[in-house]
């Protein structure tokens, strides 16, 4: 059965693929292997994951969730997906300052790869990263925190240095946002582009270039029943 990615257009190369179960035996397989890459949730456009030699995916690798309260940091293991950390965090009255827009990708994979979520005033999702560990081409363990001379290089590292194998994330007060969802955005309005997209935690923009379509989320409650022109979208 050929490996593809979530959307059957790409289709992975790899000759072995490996769904270890701990740290040691994660260790053995990368040690042994000559060309080894880890694959997420495989929601990619391209084959920046994939491997002449072995795949490791980590979905049968442990998946407990350590919050250290009193530093506001959460340890996740690199398979957690966005959408099994928000309630835990949300539970023990926390949350991500920022959260990737679609829920079942990997936390590890996300941060890899640059991706960025939305919104003009929050950083990119890889800027919650403290502290990562990884295995190494020979199979040793090593951990860079913020701070460290090659942790800034190894956060957004597209799976080039190791296999990541857990993360320390910063975390903020759990809060509560409004979504908005507008329709008939006016072309003209769109000189006023960066306070459009200022005017909330976070604004996407959606077009067929017959109507433009605005997700506007807010913590606190939209007064102006004619935004920029727009109306409450129909359903």
């Amino acid at each position: 059965m050929t490996l593809t990615n979530w959307a059957g257009n790409t289709a992975f190369r790899a000759r072995n693929v490996h769904h270890p179960t701990s740290l040691d035996q994660l260790q053995r397989l990368v040690a042994a292997g000559a060309h080894v890459r880890a694959l997420g949730s495989a929601h990619s456009f391209n084959t920046v994951a994939d491997a002449t030699g072995d795949l490791v995916v980590l979905d049968r690798m442990p998946d407990a969730v350590e919050i250290d309260s009193a530093a506001a940091t959460v340890r996740v293991p690199a398979r957690m997906t966005y959408a099994r950390l928000a309630p835990v965090l949300h539970e023990a009255g926390f949350a991500l300052a920022n959260m990737a827009s679609l829920p079942h990708i990997s936390v590890a994979g996300s941060v890899a790869t640059g991706t960025h979520g939305s919104g003009e005033g929050i950083a990119c999702l890889a800027a919650a990263v403290s502290s990562l560990d990884l295995v190494t081409a020979d199979g040793s363990l090593l951990t860079l925190s913020r701070g460290d001379a090659d942790f800034p290089g190894a956060v957004v590292a597209l799976g080039a240095l190791g296999v990541v194998t857990s993360l320390t994330l910063d975390l903020v007060p759990a809060f509560e946002l409004r979504q908005y969802v507008r329709e008939g955005l006016p072309a003209d309005a769109l000189g006023d582009f960066d306070a459009i997209m200022s005017s909330g935690y976070s604004v996407s923009l959606f077009t067929d270039w017959r109507d433009t379509r605005v997700w506007l989320k807010r913590a606190d409650e939209l007064t102006s029943p004619d935004w920029y022109a727009t109306r409450p979208a129909d359903g």
